[in-house]
């Protein structure tokens, strides 16, 4: 009976691609994309304070690898701030000058500082910010000024074996 293998075939590719991903989630308070977990912080910390609390949180200051995880990023900003607020991401160059690296490890392949950045104004600006205008480009600035931020973290699949 073709017609009711094909139904049960396509029954359970449906039932096994819901399972297969099913079991990977986000805690509760954080946003999924892909596999991994967002959550904006408003409270503001300096950089190596706001990265320890990501730690604390199984995560890292959020690296950003493309257009896309920068749109989410900044509307998990404006939906936890009200509006774009400056924000620390994980990227810095506090080990060498003009060197950026992500806390993560992450290869840094995308950046979207502003026109004229990073500039390292006043010669101690190593660490990242989305900037608070309206297009959110990235800013060097520096690491003890106070800004709420953004861990990542990857999705929860201890339930999954």
């Amino acid at each position: 009976k073709p017609f009711t293998c094909f139904s049960f075939l396509a029954f359970c590719n449906h039932f096994c691609f819901i399972f297969a991903f099913s079991c990977f989630f986000c805690p509760k308070g954080w946003t999924q994309l892909d596999k991994y977990c967002y959550s904006f912080k408003n409270d503001p910390r300096t950089f190596p304070d706001a990265e320890s609390v990501c730690n604390i949180l199984g995560g890292n200051l959020v690296s950003i690898n493309s257009a896309k995880e920068h749109a989410l990023v900044v509307e998990l900003i404006r939906e936890g701030a009200g509006s774009v607020v400056d924000t620390w991401i994980g990227l810095h160059d506090a080990i060498l000058e003009g060197d950026f690296v992500w806390t993560d490890g992450e290869v840094v392949n995308f950046k979207n500082f502003g026109a004229n950045q990073p500039d390292n104004n006043g010669g101690n600006e190593n660490c990242v910010e989305i900037e608070a205008d309206e297009y959110s480009l990235w800013d060097d600035d520096e690491c003890t000024d106070l800004n709420p931020f953004v861990c990542i973290r990857p999705v929860d699949d201890k339930d999954c074996h």
